[in-house]
């Protein structure tokens, strides 16, 4: 997505259930059953980062909590300040809708869940954002999009690729690299300007 694109998803989801869970896979880029399985208890927000220690998992059987994909899937992910304020406002917010529905508190429970304080399913979600994304005329925008942004954009703006590999929680270097090599060519680009900027004085003639 480009930054208008973002905006506008940001105000065709305001004051809905869609807002926070897509800030969260924007700024982080977690997949959507690691948004979903997330406690408080995995977050400190005081120290700015967050834990992936679980997934959830939507079957023919149920709705299930398993292990991350793969052990390097289980991390600490660093949040933005941004990130961090928003997270603060929606507990906030949550703990209010909590208390007037008479659910009582919730600081070890789950981030994101239903009205009615239970699991959101992750197909029906799915199913809603992608009808608010047509809505905002953002042809074949789905809430994956959200992670593959965060991954692009940083590979943009020239961020360390390990660390981008280990924020995505990918099993290797390798696999970020060939799952979006296609950002590479321009910044090979930007990477032949950098060498004349470093060296350009001293191997002129």
């Amino acid at each position: 997505l480009t930054p208008e694109e973002v905006e506008t998803l940001t105000e065709y989801t305001r004051k809905t259930r869609l807002r926070m869970p897509s800030i969260l896979a924007l700024t982080t880029g977690m997949r959507r059953g690691e948004v979903f399985a997330i406690r408080w208890l995995d977050i400190d927000l005081d120290g700015a980062a967050l834990t992936v220690n679980q997934s959830l998992e939507q079957t023919k059987d149920g709705l299930r909590f398993k292990e991350p994909k793969s052990k390097r899937s289980r991390r600490r992910i660093t949040l933005s300040p941004l990130t961090v304020e928003a997270l603060r406002r929606h507990k906030v917010a949550q703990m209010k809708e909590r208390m007037a529905l008479g659910l009582g508190r919730n600081d070890a429970g789950l981030v994101f869940t239903t009205l009615e304080g239970g699991t959101i399913k992750p197909n029906i979600f799915t199913k809603e954002f992608q009808r608010i994304a047509k809505r905002a005329k953002l042809a074949g925008v789905s809430f994956h999009t959200l992670r593959h942004t965060h991954i692009t954009q940083l590979l943009r703006d020239g961020e360390n690729v390990k660390v981008i590999s280990e924020r995505a929680g990918h099993s290797s270097v390798a696999t970020t690299l060939d799952l979006y090599g296609h950002v590479l060519p321009g910044m090979q680009e930007a990477a032949a300007l950098k060498v004349d900027a470093a060296w350009g004085e001293a191997l002129s003639e």
